[in-house]
């Protein structure tokens, strides 16, 4: 039922070990419409738009709307979210019986996504603490400029060390905030990919990536990203 699921994408160690939980993290080589064959078409879907809200899903084919995360506790609902630079958010609940999946890009880490969706945890009832959290590819500090503002917003409205935001002038090291996020949230298990969307190259010599930032002048928007993607499998 899983041809390329999961030797073909890039996975997260603890969701792995999550029980009825399937995921991956795809590059700009995979087609996760073959990844996930049957989940694939009839997946709810989101409008991203660099914000907080977190849809709630329930239904095959379902229109989340204009969100930046999804949630469900129904098997078979495939959560995929683009990305091209952004950090992709896996989540899972540790006995595999709810899973989330989060774009938090500068604008959305900067205004609390990770925390939008720990307040969500808790209004259902639950605790971040039953979670686990992995960060997928995304752009880091050895390639990601920013201006100033992004650097100087992040440590006076998250308090974090300038050096933590920004290793280097204006480098922001956005899947540091995001873990940091992460754990001051509350999430106590969380993993992270380590490749930058911006530089990691295949054997060949390939990007094994697109980037928004770093081929913006000949991108093609919307076709040129890759997905993320989590379900609980199908009983």
């Amino acid at each position: 039922m899983w041809p390329c699921y999961p030797a073909a994408m890039l996975t997260s160690p603890l969701l792995h070990q999550t029980p009825h939980i399937l995921h991956g993290f795809g590059t700009r080589h995979d087609d996760l419409a073959a990844c996930f064959p049957a989940l694939w078409p009839r997946r709810p879907i989101q409008h991203e738009r660099h914000g907080t809200r977190i849809a709630i899903v329930t239904e095959p084919n379902q229109d989340g709307g204009e969100a930046d995360g999804m949630f469900t506790d129904r098997p078979g609902l495939l959560l995929a979210i683009a990305t091209a630079d952004c950090v992709p958010i896996l989540l899972a609940r540790r006995d595999g019986a709810e899973v989330a999946a989060l774009h938090a890009g500068w604008r959305g880490a900067m205004h609390g996504i990770v925390d939008a969706f720990a307040d969500l945890v808790r209004t259902r009832g639950g605790a971040p603490g039953d979670w686990i959290a992995a960060a997928g590819p995304a752009a880091h500090a050895c390639c990601y400029q920013v201006g100033p503002e992004v650097v100087d917003g992040f440590v006076e409205r998250w308090g974090f060390a300038p050096e933590v935001v920004a290793p280097r002038p204006r480098m922001l090291d956005l899947p540091a905030i995001v873990r940091l996020q992460l754990a001051r949230a509350g999430f106590a298990s969380i993993d992270a990919r380590t490749e930058c969307t911006m530089c990691h190259q295949r054997d060949d010599g390939h990007h094994t990536f697109h980037s928004y930032r770093r081929d913006r002048a000949t991108r093609t928007p919307v076709v040129d990203v890759h997905w993320s993607a989590i379900a609980i499998a199908p009983r």
